[in-house]
């Protein structure tokens, strides 16, 4: 019995205490554990962070591509339907110039040469950003697409008529560099306006040509050969070489290059509408070229090749206002 004064501590803690504060410090320590997790698994789930590139253009299937025969009737069916889609959207026909839009764009990805551009861009975009690996992959990718388009299948040796000249042999190559896809032709056989071994004209395939000139001579062409009628032509930004005789001022006029398929094609000097069509040299005249050429510079011999016959190639290319007033008539030349 308490009789007054200082109560008495226990010698002990009661167990109901002890068993309090415990409790206490497993909640406080669950509590810690479970924002620790939470934080584990935010950091775990969330997205790193990448760096910032340009978006990747679609890499399109070439199965899906238009073979180059099929190329010219493609084209030909993009054509009409893009009227017809103008004249959807005049008519304010917005459905309809909706199905044929996505038509369009349809066929317009079995067309390798809407693609090529793409992925050149991107390619170069690519370098723009250091992505070195992707840059790579695309341009990998510009290789294949480039083997369905007929402009990229010219590397050889061909032959034209040249007026004031005769018939005359050249070799195409190609070179991209500085943002261009170069299609050069070389002198194999020169005259006497540009020899052997200078450029005789180079196009920029990755720049679509038309002019006036270049329509006017697709016109008589095809008045010449109703079989050309229907033909799908490509065309392309070019230069032609000109010079006055012993290859003196020699300079580069606007010009364009038409490819009708891998067997034919045409360059055009377009200041003085001057065209001339050329056409593959067979496997077994180029190896006896190859091997005469090959001779020739063993011999060290330099001849221009000038001299045979002239062409009966109807076309005048009158350079002397062009180049020198006063020059001499049939001073100069398309070369």
């Amino acid at each position: 019995v308490w009789s007054g004064g200082a109560l008495p501590l226990p010698s002990k803690p009661r167990r109901v205490h002890h068993t309090t504060h415990t409790t206490q410090q497993m909640r406080s320590s669950t509590v810690v554990a479970a924002c620790v997790l939470l934080h584990a698994s935010a950091a775990m789930y969330s997205p790193a962070p990448q760096t910032q590139h340009r978006a990747r253009p679609v890499v399109a299937s070439h199965q899906a591509f238009a073979r180059e025969r099929e190329l010219t009737e493609l084209r030909a069916k993009i054509g009409a339907l893009e009227q017809q889609l103008g004249a959807a959207v005049a008519q304010e026909n917005y459905a309809h110039a909706c199905k044929l839009r996505d038509r369009v764009r349809m066929l317009r990805a079995r067309d390798p040469q809407q693609h090529l551009r793409k992925v050149w861009s991107a390619m170069h975009d690519a370098a723009a950003d250091e992505n070195f690996r992707r840059a790579e992959e695309l341009r990998d990718e510009l290789l294949a697409v480039k083997r369905h388009l007929p402009q990229y299948q010219l590397a050889g040796l061909w032959r034209g008529l040249y007026p004031h000249h005769g018939e005359e042999t050249i070799r195409v190559r190609y070179s991209s560099r500085d943002g261009a896809d170069m299609l050069i032709a070389t002198k194999v056989t020169g005259d006497d306006h540009v020899p052997r071994g200078e450029v005789t004209f180079r196009a920029d395939l990755l720049t679509a040509a038309s002019n006036s000139a270049m329509d006017k001579a697709l016109r008589i062409l095809s008045d010449a050969d109703d079989g050309m009628d229907d033909l799908e032509v490509s065309r392309f930004a070019g230069e032609g070489r000109v010079a006055t005789r012993g290859f003196t001022r020699p300079m580069y006029v606007d010009g364009e290059l038409v490819v009708m398929d891998v067997d034919t094609f045409g360059f055009l000097w377009a200041p003085m509408g001057c065209m001339i069509l050329f056409s593959r040299v067979d496997d077994r005249e180029a190896e006896m070229i190859e091997e005469a050429e090959a001779l020739r510079r063993i011999a060290g011999q330099d001849s221009d090749g000038s001299g045979g016959p002239k062409s009966a190639f109807d076309v005048i290319c009158d350079l002397d206002q062009l180049i020198d007033p006063s020059a001499e008539p049939g001073d100069e030349a398309c070369s």
